[in-house]
């Protein structure tokens, strides 16, 4: 099990990295970077930018020394490799203004990124966007470059789906 669904402390402490890598004036540059790379130029473009950066990010074979490459392969070290790409994802989001956080569901980590209904046109049709406190929430799992924008893997949609029975939005 991660850090994230097992101590509310660890997940505290994993977002607080997040908010710092947010507010690194390089991590800012950098984000802006990835979302100007990508061709729809609304938030949801911005937000999707940086979730597919990442998920292929991810995806890219660790060193076979078992050493570090970089920045990249500490912080995956460093906050886990379960739990860094969440991270990762949400400095990200943050850095470019987005309201971002980590959540767990069913033990595994994903970014919940708050969006307006407005945003909701422009989803994609897998898309399961949730309510919480009145709010709409965009989960992400960036776990690995297969991840599409706003689904979950079922044993987190569950999760997800019992811990928020009435808040659920679907689409028809």
């Amino acid at each position: 099990m991660g850090l994230l669904a097992r101590r509310s402390s660890a997940r505290r402490a994993l977002h607080d990295l997040g908010i710092s890598l947010a507010r690194n004036p390089d991590v800012v540059e950098f984000a802006r970077s990835v979302a100007r790379s990508w061709p729809a130029r609304d938030r949801i473009g911005r937000i999707a930018a940086a979730f597919t950066f990442v998920s292929h990010l991810v995806d890219v074979p660790p060193p076979e020394d078992d050493g570090v490459r970089d920045g990249v392969d500490h912080l995956l070290r460093l906050a886990g490799k379960r739990e860094g790409p969440a991270v990762i994802l949400c400095a990200l989001l943050l850095a470019l203004g987005e309201r971002a956080s980590l959540d767990a569901a069913s033990g595994l980590p994903f970014v919940r990124v708050e969006i307006d209904a407005a945003d909701l046109a422009r989803l994609p049709p897998h898309a399961g966007p949730f309510v919480n406190g009145g709010r709409v929430y965009l989960p992400l799992d960036s776990r690995d470059a297969r991840s599409a924008l706003g689904f979950l893997p079922r044993p987190m949609r569950e999760a997800l789906r019992a811990r928020r029975p009435q808040n659920r939005l679907s689409f028809t």
